[in-house]
């Protein structure tokens, strides 16, 4: 491989990287539905809302790991020889571990998706489904690791 078909390559897989993992930060991992049914009273609530991944339990490892991986994704396209080698093999590990991160929370959210709670007094209804988030959550790492891994070749000699 040529190092201008890595360069290019690695910068362009990089930049979709880096696309995907704006969008895991931005769209919901979680959607909600809180109902309490009160028999007495008419106190009734039905709520709907969503959850980012630093909003999760455990989610802010998820985010802490992206944006080391970003700083390692980064590295490798300005370092040179041996060093941009050593961060983008860095990057690899990184983006292995902030899938499996990714994926744990995905399972969280999936064994948890139906709660009921029978009080004395009302009955409490929490139903959690995933959102869209978590499909890009796991993509990008893998694809700015693999983006940084391109970029390293950049730099090896012929």
């Amino acid at each position: 491989m040529s190092r201008k078909v890595a360069t290019i390559g690695g910068g362009l897989v990089a930049g979709v990287g880096f696309v995907l993992a704006l969008l895991a930060l931005a769209l919901p991992w979680a959607t909600y539905r809180l109902a309490v049914d009160v028999p007495t009273g008419g106190a009734d609530l039905d709520h709907q809302g969503r959850l980012a991944v630093f909003q999760l339990d455990l989610g802010w490892w998820y985010v802490v790991m992206l944006f080391v991986l970003l700083g390692l994704v980064g590295w490798t396209a300005v370092a040179k020889g041996a060093v941009a080698r050593w961060a983008a093999l860095a990057g690899l590990a990184f983006g292995v571990a902030a899938m499996a991160v990714a994926s744990a929370l995905a399972g969280r959210l999936a064994s948890t998706s139906v709660d009921t709670v029978v009080s004395g007094i009302a009955m409490i209804d929490v139903r959690a489904a995933r959102a869209s988030g978590i499909g890009y959550g796991v993509a990008a790492p893998l694809v700015l690791a693999l983006g940084g891994a391109l970029l390293s070749v950049r730099t090896q000699r012929e």
